[in-house]
């Protein structure tokens, strides 16, 4: 209960300005948090496909059986299988033509990918701008509590202090968090990119043979 009403008091002392921010920085957090987590689970589906899902492929594409393929691939629903699909609707077509229509299933996929990445860069950059701000509020709150009141001292100054330090503590974590999620969330993206561009490659060696 000490805790709570100690909590409870900074609150309090540290104005609306500062009850804002923090409050700001929180919100912040949170979504940095939902966009990580829904990024993990959403990649987790382009970074690999099974190497018998391909031999499987080629040796229907071998055999001319174009629509078993197809149905291969549509029920396997993944990244990589949708991209090959279009590929195997273009099937008769010139070779070009063929990856022009793979190349353009690729880049809605990585469109779809890279959702949610520039926002965590957004937010690894602001949060830190955000404790700044909190910085400069708590020195004006400070100077002031101090020229209303003529009173220098810790009771009268201790808002200010809360404000400067909380916010900054608070702006450098989330950034450094945010910072943190959006180089694993790169490295994922990079990591399904390859994974895309590497059966895209591999279903055109098939159909060239």
């Amino acid at each position: 209960m000490n805790f709570e009403q100690n909590f409870l008091d900074i609150i309090i002392k540290m104005g609306s300005i500062g009850q804002i921010i923090s409050f700001l920085i929180f919100g912040l957090s949170v979504l940095a948090v939902f966009i990580f987590v829904e990024r993990l689970i959403a990649t987790h589906g382009y970074m690999s496909y099974p190497k018998s899902f391909m031999d499987k492929l080629s040796a229907l594409v071998s055999g001319s059986e174009i629509n078993q393929a197809r149905e291969m691939c549509l029920q396997a629903s993944s990244p990589s299988s949708r991209i090959i699909a279009k590929g195997l609707n273009r099937i008769g077509s010139s070779p070009k033509d063929i990856q022009m229509s793979m190349e353009n299933q690729l880049n809605l996929e990585i469109f779809d990918l890279e959702r949610g990445q520039q926002m965590l860069s957004m937010i690894s950059k602001l949060a830190p701008m955000l404790g700044f701000i909190g910085t400069i509020a708590g020195v004006i709150q400070i100077f002031y509590t101090i020229n209303a009141t003529g009173e220098y001292n810790i009771e009268s100054i201790s808002g200010g202090l809360y404000v400067k330090m909380i916010t900054s503590a608070l702006g450098l974590f989330l950034g450094i968090m945010a910072y943190v999620f959006y180089f694993v969330v790169s490295g994922r993206i990079n990591k399904s990119i390859y994974v895309l561009e590497k059966a895209l490659i591999e279903f055109l060696d098939i159909i060239s043979e």
